[in-house]
């Protein structure tokens, strides 16, 4: 039989486990182990300094980025482009001139970055249609941000050319760093701790829910694959998963842990993204890992069924993109 493993899923999407890419700095990881509570309106994010009135993010983790210790041939912005896997490229939007991606070595929770799809270095290089095209991102990228995350505040700007601080000079990219009162505290300087409040693919399930149904369709109907650890399904009475069709005021991921617990879950977590790998499917899907008690005790009209059963059901499709990683489960 097998069972979930969410730490696998983070070793996929980021080829590093967080745990490991902590120790390589001296540094701690807190919130890797979660455990059931009820949604937070603050993620307390990474921390920074306060020093002599300046502000400092204090981003230890980014030192393998930094350090030049994964190596990439080419640009790894059009390099990200041109993969079709977008879920393991961290892409969250794709547009016509213009694409949206998270960091993976983030200076806070849900840092994006904008990113034009032709290979320029500077804004005046760039056609004004794709400048154009950035600066219209942002509003549903913010907007996104704060349904998801609840931020209180962000950083947005660019850096151009080397000297200017771009990590990556011969490519513009804006970025968008989400802020929180008090992200600016002790943790990381006195205690060499790193505060994680979630792993990587479950911001980006977060984040592409939301811009998926603000960007790409308007439509917020997703799909829940909602598993236990015993390979068992939440479904319907005819055998179809769950669908929710969130409002615009709650976030979808909170809608989706609500409406499972609605339907007789508990212990309700969020693992990562369950629709198509490829942005702009029109299926949005989210996939979590629940905990049923006996059959009697869900919602009239539900039932548990084991995940294979649904491979030749009617969302075989979902399904089997859900499933698909076999680093996401063990034996």
């Amino acid at each position: 039989m097998r069972t979930l493993n969410p730490e696998l899923i983070s070793l996929r999407t980021s080829g590093t486990e967080p745990g490991k890419r902590a120790r390589e700095f001296g540094t701690k990881v807190m919130g890797l182990e979660s455990e059931e509570e009820e949604p937070r309106e603050r993620f307390p994010p990474p921390a920074s300094e306060l020093s002599s009135g300046r502000e400092w993010l204090w981003t230890p983790w980014r030192m393998r980025y930094v350090a030049g210790e994964d190596p990439v041939e080419g640009c790894i912005f059009c390099n990200r482009l041109g993969e079709e896997d977008d879920v393991q490229s961290l892409i969250l939007h794709r547009g016509e001139r213009a694409f949206v991606i998270m960091n993976l070595y983030p200076y806070n929770t849900g840092h994006l970055m904008i990113v034009p799809n032709a290979h320029v270095a500077s804004p005046e290089d760039a056609d004004p249609e794709v400048t154009r095209e950035m600066a219209e991102l942002r509003g549903p990228i913010l907007r996104a941000l704060r349904r998801a995350l609840s931020p209180d505040g962000f950083n947005l700007g660019l850096n151009v050319g080397a000297t200017a601080g771009a990590g990556v000079a011969d490519h513009l990219h804006e970025h968008v760093v989400p802020r929180w009162q008090g992200d600016a505290n002790f943790m990381p300087i006195l205690a060499a701790t790193m505060v994680m409040p979630e792993l990587i693919p479950v911001t980006y399930a977060k984040l592409r829910a939301e811009l998926a149904a603000d960007v790409a369709s308007g439509n917020r109907a997703t799909d829940l694959v909602i598993v236990d650890d015993r390979g068992q399904a939440l479904v319907d009475g005819d055998g179809r998963l769950p669908r929710i069709e969130s409002p615009g005021d709650e976030p979808v991921w909170r809608a989706a842990v609500r409406e499972a617990r609605q339907r007789g879950a508990t212990g309700v977590e969020l693992l990562g993204w369950a629709g198509e790998r490829h942005v702009g499917s029109r299926r949005s899907a989210l996939l979590l890992r629940a905990v049923f008690p006996v059959d009697s005790a869900l919602a009239p009209g539900i039932r548990l069924t084991p995940v294979n059963e649904l491979l030749d059901g009617i969302d075989a499709e979902l399904v089997r993109i859900a499933l698909a990683r076999d680093e996401r489960f063990e034996t």
